[in-house]
């Protein structure tokens, strides 16, 4: 062979792999690698351990890099030819092109980085508690990603203040909250790990432990200091649809929304009026407290229930409970996210983690029962009140779901959460079950499954008010309070969890809707051919992502 032509083989060789190696698999586990490398404590709860000991380097110069690779990820996702591509690698496709514009809207058009003081102290905090809830090939794996974070956050946070201009007063006040829970949640990592190192690691354990504590103490001073009350926290009308066409692929601007979520709070609460007519008045009995009744026995309890409706759910028609899927275990709400979750909430396991355990969050219990408190939680047992969010935390919800969504055989599809149709299916769950036959009391179930319903609407008309700024916080908590009643305090705390996550208040409802209508859609299609279980089974298989892409993959299906 002579030089001419070796040289033009070379190149037809070198353009070869390269045109090889913008396949979307490649290009996909590229775009995930820069997107975990660049949010480690993310990759921790996702169970990818590969950045256990990092935090994220929000320094200004890493966030120029990390926008100007994102564009170019997206340019090489666009200059793919999608032509031949299957359903699933579509979805995938679609996919990958929504993390890339989470990523840029942070990064160039919200400016987060620049705004939004959470993003540090939930940085510092999360990682702690990803290691904690995470698996690791050892203690002392764990104890060194501890330290090793640990050590990362007197930097980590200087780089905050170099970053933030103007940060907004109410997210500065839900930080500094989170912090003094976080100081705590760290002496209590020390103290669980102390007697698992020598006298030397402990003594350099407990001096960077007190640094990254001296630097968080630091930094809630200075949020203090630079709140601004006149800086906005939300979105803004453009970016919050932004948001819910690019980031959620839904067919909907903001008034559309808030006019959902008005006219089903109405038709809701004409429901609700209707069928409460109807509902006798319970006879007051007298309550014979067993002995020593206290906070085991609620916990007890919640365990046996969670038991109790993983077989009734695995023996019903409705969706299959597979062989292996994990615990789910009732823990109480970490300090540090009481003040964004004032009830119940669900952390599911990681995708990528050796453990398959979730965690169900509950409100903390006094050791000891006040004589009213001790009735109340009688009650609760008796009357089998923690069942509903058994069905939405649970089973069929989301430990179900997630469960099975961790199982997909694509990195991509594990490795993404779409709200809507998480908190859609959750809330569906409900009237399912509802209707499943599982409460002795029919009627008064199907009023609190649209009491549900009419709290979702309520959240719906709060986050769009919010977020296209015609409301305020003191507006929101108080259009709460009026509509729901209840006690203000947990509307408060409501309302600052809609603010720092926009349009998750919104997802509940607008996700249920949205399965109901493919339900119908894809009723139809099959026919004679449709089996309930058969729908909920499938809709589940595909992973935690936007509706519009499942219906996409179920439709193209029947034959």
């Amino acid at each position: 062979m002579n030089l001419h032509k070796f040289i033009i083989f070379t190149f037809a060789i070198l353009l070869f792999s390269l045109a090889s190696a913008n396949t979307l698999d490649e290009i996909g586990s590229e775009i995930l690698e820069q997107i975990w490398n660049f949010h480690p404590v993310d990759a921790t709860y996702l169970g990818i351990h590969k950045y256990d000991t990092l935090l994220p380097d929000y320094s200004k110069n890493s966030l120029k890099k990390m926008l100007s690779r994102f564009k170019k990820l997206r340019q090489n996702l666009d200059e793919l030819d999608t032509l031949s591509f299957s359903v699933d690698e579509l979805v995938d496709y679609h996919l990958l092109k929504i993390d890339l514009a989470d990523e840029i809207f942070d990064l160039e058009i919200m400016k987060f980085y620049g705004t939004n003081p959470l993003i540090y102290v939930t940085g510092c905090i999360n990682s702690m508690y990803a290691i904690l809830i995470r698996s690791a090939p050892s203690t002392s794996a764990k104890i060194n990603a501890i330290k090793k974070r640990l050590g990362q956050i007197p930097g980590f946070l200087k780089n905050a203040k170099q970053n933030l201009k103007h940060p907004p007063q109410i997210l500065c006040e839900i930080g500094i909250d989170q912090l003094d829970e976080g100081e705590e949640l760290i002496e209590d990592i020390f103290s669980t790990y102390k007697d698992s190192i020598s006298e030397n690691e402990k003594k350099d354990f407990q001096q960077t432990k007190t640094r990254a504590i001296a630097a968080m103490k630091l930094f809630a001073m200075w949020l203090e200091k630079n709140g601004d009350s006149n800086s906005a926290y939300t979105l803004g009308q453009e970016n919050y649809e932004y948001m819910l066409t690019h980031i959620h692929l839904l067919d909907i601007n903001a008034d559309s929304l808030l006019n959902l979520g008005k006219n089903v709070l109405d038709s809701t609460n004409r429901m609700i009026d209707s069928l409460e007519n109807l509902l006798q008045e319970p006879e007051r009995q007298s309550i014979a407290l067993p002995p020593d009744f206290g906070k085991n026995d609620v916990m007890a309890y919640r365990k046996q229930e969670i038991d109790f409706m993983r077989d009734y759910v695995a023996k019903s028609n409705l969706v299959t409970v597979p062989d292996w899927i994990g615990k789910l275990e009732v823990v109480e709400t970490p300090g540090f996210l009481r003040t964004i979750i004032p009830s119940i909430a669900m952390q599911p396991s990681g995708p990528f983690d050796d453990s398959n355990t979730s965690y169900f969050y509950v409100k903390p219990l006094p050791d000891e029962f006040e004589l009213s408190q001790a009735e109340y939680y009688y009650n609760y047992i008796q009357n089998h009140w923690f069942r509903s969010s058994i069905v939405h935390e649970g089973y069929p919800g989301h430990h179900l779901q997630l469960s099975i969504a961790n199982r997909h055989l694509s990195i991509i599809r594990k490795s993404f959460y779409d709200n809507f149709f998480i908190e859609g299916w959750a809330l569906y769950c409900e009237e399912l079950m509802v209707h499943s036959g599982i409460y002795k009391d029919t009627l008064g179930a199907i009023i609190n499954a649209l009491r549900g319903v009419r709290f979702r609407a309520v959240r719906i008309i709060v986050d769009v008010m919010l977020q296209t700024r015609q409301y305020s916080y003191e507006d929101a908590v108080n259009f709460m309070v009026t509509t729901l009643k209840g006690n203000p305090i947990f509307y408060a705390r409501e309302v600052k969890r809609y603010i720092t996550d926009p349009g998750q208040a919104s997802s509940y409802l607008v996700g249920k809707l949205q399965i109901l209508d493919l339900l119908d859609d894809y009723k139809k299609a099959m026919a004679d051919k449709f089996i309930l279980k058969n729908f909920h089974d499938e809709l589940i298989s595909h992973g935690s992502i936007p509706i519009k892409l499942i219906r996409r993959i179920m439709m193209s299906e029947i034959k």
